[in-house]
């Protein structure tokens, strides 16, 4: 009888991996380097970050400013630097209000929402589909947005 009930159990389990929808549900993920690049002080830090769209392509783009400030003695010593990195491959769609990634198979992924806050400021904001990843060796700056198709079961919320 448990000899039984064992092999059921697996039966089942394997039944449920093999005909579980979800399995196909994995993001694809995609990532947009910015040809961008930067030097600051290798033990700075990232102060500010600014979302914009540039040139005539309407293409995302950030402002973003480092400093040596933790690790400066004296306000004599505090040292900014200011840097502008593109993303051309990710380009204002046809709303006006997102901006979208391109891929190769021609799917269009969001990437920012373009919106207006309480007191008429318009500000760029990452959507959750997307995140920007900061490389920093020995002070050398590199940019890369990464980029994951929503699942179907986000879209359902």
């Amino acid at each position: 009888m448990r000899q039984f009930f064992c092999r059921s159990v697996l039966a089942l389990f394997v039944s449920l991996m093999l005909l579980n929808p979800a399995k196909a549900d994995f993001p694809r993920v995609w990532t947009a380097e910015s040809s961008d690049h930067g030097q600051t002080y290798s033990f700075g830090s990232e102060q500010s970050r600014v979302w914009t769209e540039l040139g005539s392509d309407h293409h995302l783009a950030v402002y973003t400013t480092f400093t040596n400030d933790p690790y400066a003695e004296g306000s004599a010593n505090r040292r900014y630097d200011y840097f502008t990195f593109n993303f051309p491959q990710v380009k204002l769609g046809s709303d006006g209000r997102t901006f979208e990634y391109r891929t190769r198979e021609g799917r269009v992924i969001p990437v920012a929402l373009r919106k207006r806050d309480f007191f008429g400021i318009e500000e760029i904001r990452l959507l959750p589909s997307s995140s920007l990843e900061i490389r920093k060796k020995h002070g050398y700056l590199s940019l890369i947005l990464v980029i994951w198709e929503p699942s179907a079961s986000d879209d359902s919320d």
